[in-house]
């Protein structure tokens, strides 16, 4: 300033005006000439020291595509890896080459500003594009579908720039590097001398572990090439840095990048993007910074985006604009927890039965200002089988790979908030199953929820087989041995539809079965150990019976043996739910094979017979009767009716006509441990009729049971005592042989007195049976038919003298 004072003082005093003037403004141009090259110096000291150290880093310098011989972009060799170099040493060479090219810019926006006033003063395009307010923002907010004309405007506007470009008058000298010449030649080449050398800077800030910084300059970056009209490459600049604030909590500054994100992808056109930008906008972060009047307008754009056809093919994401969290309104019978080690998370599974009415409940929370109308909700439900298959392969569960989708029926209106909704299902086929994905459908979009990328618990539904409701019964509950039985088989299908079905029945040893329904002319080669009897499908409440015989051998009671004949009753069936034809008829639930259940009976032999003989005994009471009376216990573990019975004796008794003495007393069933009592009148005979002879005291029972199949029961009846007293009776009387009583008299006598006694004698044991009943109380030697004489013999040791 002083040198510029003392030559506008050198000027003649008697020099007119306008050469004064010309001499100021050569000489302000001498001095902005001056700076100007003094900038140029240190910018290109600056990249001359960036450059010669570049090989000192994992980087490499590529020639710029308009071929300037000094300058280049600083690129990455790993692929462009924004992480911090390896060493301390590196990482702080690094910071120093950053602050070095930083001290470039300025230096760079300082040569533009003196070759701006060189043009009359025009304000320089980077100040421009990065003030506090751009130039875009002040405009007003046009309307999606009106934003087509105004890019093919913006369009026609760069290509007359192009053509009419301004050329800015030079003002450093020849000796300047060229680089820098040409890039103060015009505002376009200046621009991308600016984006260059902030390229530079923003990686050697990555590099030094300067993450902000790095991302102060992108976000200028962004600007510039905004201002530009160059909106892709912007958005490319944004969408690499606008999770720098988030990472930071910065909300406001991460919501400002996401508005300007959302600025450069709308003007290019970019749809997909557009959209993805649009939805992380309404994430509930970012609710507390957003303003009203922006997400207003940002939603007006996401409901006109959501028509275009172009959203409809990729597969979006959960994006935060709708929260989704799924719930189990259904009670279930128990919970488990199965690790899934592809995810490395834990499924939490509910345990329910096929035919079970299950209920889901869905919760969608709108960050949305205003409300919206979706085309359907859709839940998946995946088996675990090809969930994990899924997740091996790629992750994305498909509509080809779930086994059910349940839907909500359209339209749905989401308000603001909170909003439950609720699915239903009714299974009927037995697996596990991952609730996988929701899938929200509005407009041409759709958003897929999945579990697995989730922070929240996985749910899974772990469906058994309904409990079968088919019983079977097998009749008789016993068999009773060395008889052939009516065995009868009874199967319900309770409330189950079944498909087919098929019947063992499987004898030990001892017994053997035939098929139902086999010819009695044939029943003596048809026994066999074993029958197999196809059950033919039937619906709910059906009754099925199969009737056959069983034949079983007398069983030999042996301590040692403890073999059981058995007979069991084995039923295969395969069958659905109830309501499986119901749910089948709506078309939405897949076709799923029939469950199989077993089911079994068994019937035994008793190992004693029904009935038992507990005591027998027999007296007599009159001249020539005798009473016999007979317990018998019963042993069937089921009621049984006494049909009819008999009474077989030897001789010399026999039955009276009227000696029954139970008649009408057993027309009841008879309960197992009752106690039976039989009484018979029978009396003394010389009859030999072989037609009722028999060797031993018989008692035949014929029980009938509730089908009517009558047993014959041959039990021994033990009476020897009183056969063999009435032997000894028969005995006496042939060897003529009277027994006296000797009666002792009532007076005592004295020392050397006599003593009466009185002899009784009883004469009768002279008389066989025959004559007794023939002589009906005549005398003895009247039947005898002579007189008797009789002597008393008796032993002396037999007296007792006291």
């Amino acid at each position: 300033r002083r040198r510029w004072k003392e030559d506008i003082e050198g000027a003649a005093v008697d020099c007119p005006s306008s050469e004064i003037l010309k001499r100021q403004d050569e000489l302000r141009m001498e001095r902005l000439r001056m700076e100007a090259e003094v900038e140029a110096w240190a910018l290109s000291s600056c990249w001359d020291v960036k450059c010669a150290s570049e090989q000192y880093f994992t980087f490499e310098t590529v020639a710029a595509e308009n071929g300037n011989e000094g300058g280049g972009k600083l690129r990455d060799r790993d692929n462009g890896a924004l992480t911090a170099a390896s060493t301390v040493e590196e990482v702080e060479a690094a910071r120093c080459l950053a602050e070095l090219i930083e001290f470039a810019i300025l230096r760079l926006m300082r040569l533009g500003d003196l070759a701006l006033m060189e043009q009359g003063g025009a304000l320089n395009p980077i100040r421009r594009a990065t003030s506090e307010r751009p130039a875009d923002t002040l405009k007003p907010w046009e309307p999606w579908r009106n934003l087509q004309k105004i890019r093919d405007e913006i369009k026609m506007q760069r290509l007359q720039k192009d053509e009419e470009k301004e050329t800015w008058t030079s003002i450093l000298p020849s000796g300047v590097s060229s680089w820098i010449h040409n890039a103060v030649k015009n505002a376009s080449v200046y621009e991308e001398t600016y984006l260059e050398l902030a390229e530079a800077a923003v990686i050697l800030n990555r590099r030094a572990g300067r993450f902000r910084f790095a991302s102060r300059l992108e976000d200028h970056r962004a600007e510039v090439l905004i201002a530009r009209a160059e909106y892709d490459a912007a958005a490319h600049v944004l969408s690499d840095n606008v999770g720098a604030c988030a990472r930071d909590q910065w909300t406001r500054a991460h919501y400002w990048r996401i508005f300007r994100l959302a600025c450069c992808q709308r003007m290019s056109g970019d749809v997909l993007a557009y959209l993805e930008t649009l939805t992380q906008s309404f994430n509930p972060k970012l609710s507390s910074v957003a303003p009203q009047k922006t997400a207003s307008l940002f939603q007006k754009d996401l409901e006109a985006i959501i028509t275009d056809a172009a959203v409809a093919e990729p597969r979006w994401g959960a994006f935060p604009f709708l929260e989704t969290e799924l719930s189990i309104e259904s009670e279930a019978a128990g919970k488990s927890s199965q690790p899934l080690p592809f995810l490395r998370r834990k499924l939490t599974k509910h345990l329910c039965f096929v035919g079970d009415e299950l209920r889901f409940s869905l919760s969608i929370n709108s960050h949305l200002p205003r409300p919206i109308a979706v085309n359907g909700v859709r839940l998946y439900l995946v088996t675990i089988e090809q969930y994990e298959r899924v997740y091996r392969r790629n992750g994305i569960v498909a509509e080809d790979d779930a086994f059910r989708i349940l839907t909500i029926d359209a339209p749905i209106d989401i308000m603001p908030g909170q909003n439950d909704f609720s699915f239903s299902w009714q299974p009927m086929t037995s697996n596990t199953y991952v609730l996988a994905t929701v899938e929200i459908q509005w407009k041409e979009a759709s958003f897929f929820y999945d579990s697995a990328l989730l922070r929240k618990p996985m749910i899974g539904l772990d469906i058994q087989p309904s409990e079968p409701t088919q019983t079977i019964e097998l009749n008789p509950l016993f068999l009773i041995p060395g008889h052939v039985q009516n065995v009868r088989l009874v199967f319900h299908s309770g409330s189950d539809v079944i498909t087919e079905g098929l019947v063992r029945l499987i004898c030990s040893e001892g017994l053997l079965v035939v098929p139902p329904k086999t010819d009695p002319s044939k029943l003596d080669e048809a026994w066999s150990d074993e029958c197999i009897i196809p059950l033919d499908a039937c619906g709910p409440g059906k009754k099925v019976v199969i009737t056959t015989l069983v034949k079983s051998s007398t069983i030999k009671h042996d301590d040692t043996s403890g073999n059981i004949q058995t007979m069991r009753a084995k039923v295969e069936t395969r069958y659905r739910q109830e309501s499986y034809d119901a749910v089948m008829a709506k078309g939405e639930e897949p076709e799923s094979d029939p469950m199989k259940t077993l089911l079994q009976a068994m019937v035994t032999t008793l190992d004693r017979p029904a009935l038992a003989v507990d005591a027998a005994e027999a007296f007599l009471f009159g001249d020539e009767q005798v009473m016999v009376n007979i317990s018998l216990q019963c042993n069937s573990p089921v009621p049984f009716y006494i049909k009819e019975w008999h009474l077989d004796l030897p001789p010399p008794l026999l039955v009276e006509q009227d000696g029954d003495l139970n008649k009408d007393m057993f027309h009841h069933a008879i309960p197992e441990g009752e106690m039976l009592l039989f009484g018979f009148k029978c009396m003394r005979t010389d009859s030999l009729d072989d037609e009722h002879r028999c060797e031993r005291p018989l008692l035949r029972v014929v029980l009938q049971d509730d089908f009517g199949k009558t047993f014959l029961q041959v039990l021994p009846v033990n009476l020897e005592d009183i056969y063999k007293k009435l032997r000894k009776e028969d005995v006496y009387a042939e060897l003529y042989t009277a027994t006296a009583e000797l009666t002792c008299s009532t007076e005592e006598g004295t020392v050397g007195h006599p003593v009466p006694f009185v002899y009784d004698l009883n004469l009768q044991s002279l008389m066989t049976p025959r004559q007794r009943r023939r002589s009906s109380g005549a005398s003895v030697s009247s039947v005898c038919g002579s007189s008797l004489l009789y002597t008393i013999v008796s032993d002396g040791s037999d007296w007792i003298v006291s």
